[in-house]
């Protein structure tokens, strides 16, 4: 299969550096290990985007300075409505990967996470600091929602807010903006009407656990058995809030209580609400299982983190700051998607490959497939050697199941202080200081 073109936004006047062009650096900055503008202007001039030029002269014959100027100048004029859309058709696209021999309800995984930004240009603003009572904090954080695939891993969906803006309302625009028929299923954090109510409204169905109040509240008693599937009218309270565009009908369900016994850990109950009311079809045992893969949505959250280094962002403004998540999403979902494909190849699935070495190959290839003056017939071969490699990048068996870590991180001892403020009013304290000690 062979991804579409992506086009340009229509009206857009054509510079040297194009709409297409600037998306494809700016996807092209998260696949590599430093993520710097003068590796994008340096491989820009040796030829690395003269295949995406729409003119017979190249982009590298045009370009007279090593200056980064242009390329900002290009990212900043980048229609922010555009990037996001590019988004969403490349992981439409990718996700055409995966086999489609199942016919159930394609799955979907809910779940959100934080982004620190820098007090730069208007993000403070947009994304204001964390608030507390003892001391001005210097980070920005922002608050993302991604809407992952079960099967392949890519990032089908994703809105970034403000801290403020909570993830119950960011699932319920997501919902309503996609308006597709899958199955999301969510954490306890999801688990309240509003969202259960978009889910339905947007044509898709939904799979959410409970808190134990919210249960026994469902359930209409305060005992709540060990055991139960009955079938249940969700009913909007005084106490939830009804977003825009949200009716204030009842969501037809079913109330699901098992629990959960597993060698080695706990027995858990666990208290689930779905609108899949078909009982043969999704008995208890089948969305206990669905249920469980949850989990790899916090597994995909920590590769975007960590491996792709989108934990933090130094972007100088607010729109910047959402068009490098949207890009960094698309750099994320191209890896996914070769590790489908190769998947794919030998049957196995995308799990069973290493991110991290499928990104490096990835990294080191893409750079030949969009020069000028290879072939047709050399880049079909250097994709089929790209697959190979990829599909042999699997990771290690382990003979026995990974220990139960403490959610807990262990800092080295730091010699220094922290910064409370920003670093401007930390050097005028530390020249206030050495006056005053003079």
């Amino acid at each position: 299969m062979r991804l579409a073109v992506i086009v340009g936004p229509p009206g857009y006047y054509q510079r040297l550096w194009t709409p297409v062009i600037t998306l494809w650096y700016f996807i092209w900055q998260w696949l590599q290990p430093q993520h710097t503008l003068e590796a994008v202007v340096t491989d820009a001039r040796r030829g690395g985007a003269d295949r995406l030029a729409p003119k017979r002269k190249g982009l590298s014959q045009r370009i007279k300075s090593r200056a980064t100027t242009s390329y900002c100048q290009a990212r900043q004029r980048l229609p922010l409505a555009w990037v996001q859309d590019c988004f969403l058709k490349l992981g439409r696209q990718l996700r055409q990967l995966a086999d489609h021999s199942n016919p159930t309800l394609p799955v979907e995984l809910l779940d959100g996470s934080t982004k620190r930004l820098r007090p730069y240009g208007d993000i403070a603003q947009a994304f204001p600091p964390h608030r507390t009572t003892r001391r001005r904090n210097y980070w920005c954080v922002a608050r993302v929602l991604v809407s992952f695939c079960v099967n392949t891993g890519i990032a089908m969906g994703a809105l970034i807010a403000s801290q403020h803006v909570s993830e119950q309302a960011l699932a319920v625009k997501l919902m309503l903006e996609a308006a597709k028929s899958v199955l999301y299923v969510g954490d306890r954090n999801f688990g309240v009407w509003r969202v259960v109510r978009a889910a339905r409204q947007s044509g898709g169905h939904i799979l959410v656990r409970l808190t134990q109040v919210r249960a026994r509240r469902l359930f209409g008693k305060k005992r709540l058995p060990h055991f139960l599937d009955q079938p249940r009218q969700w009913l909007p309270s005084a106490h939830d809030q009804v977003d825009p565009g949200l009716d204030k009908e009842p969501v037809a369900g079913r109330l699901i209580i098992v629990r959960t016994a597993r060698r080695g850990w706990r027995t858990q109950t666990l208290y689930l609400f779905t609108t899949l009311t078909d009982v043969q079809t999704y008995p208890p045992e089948r969305l206990l299982e669905i249920y469980g893969w949850r989990w790899q949505a916090e597994l995909n959250f920590r590769t975007v983190k960590d491996t792709m280094e989108m934990d933090q962002s130094d972007a100088k403004s607010a729109d910047m700051v959402r068009k490098e998540f949207y890009a960094g999403l698309m750099a994320y979902n191209l890896v996914r998607g070769l590790m489908t494909a190769a998947a794919g190849q030998t049957g196995g699935h995308p799990s069973q490959l290493s991110f991290a070495k499928v990104r490096l190959l990835l990294a080191t290839v893409i750079v030949e497939l969009a020069m000028g003056s290879m072939s047709r017939a050399a880049r079909d071969q250097r994709l089929l050697w790209l697959l190979t490699e990829a599909a042999a990048a699997r990771l290690p068996l382990r003979a026995k199941p990974r220990q139960n870590e403490p959610r807990a991180q262990y800092y080295e001892p730091q010699v220094f202080p922290k910064i409370h403020g920003s670093r401007s009013e930390a050097r005028r304290a530390l020249k206030k200081s050495c006056l005053k000690n003079s």
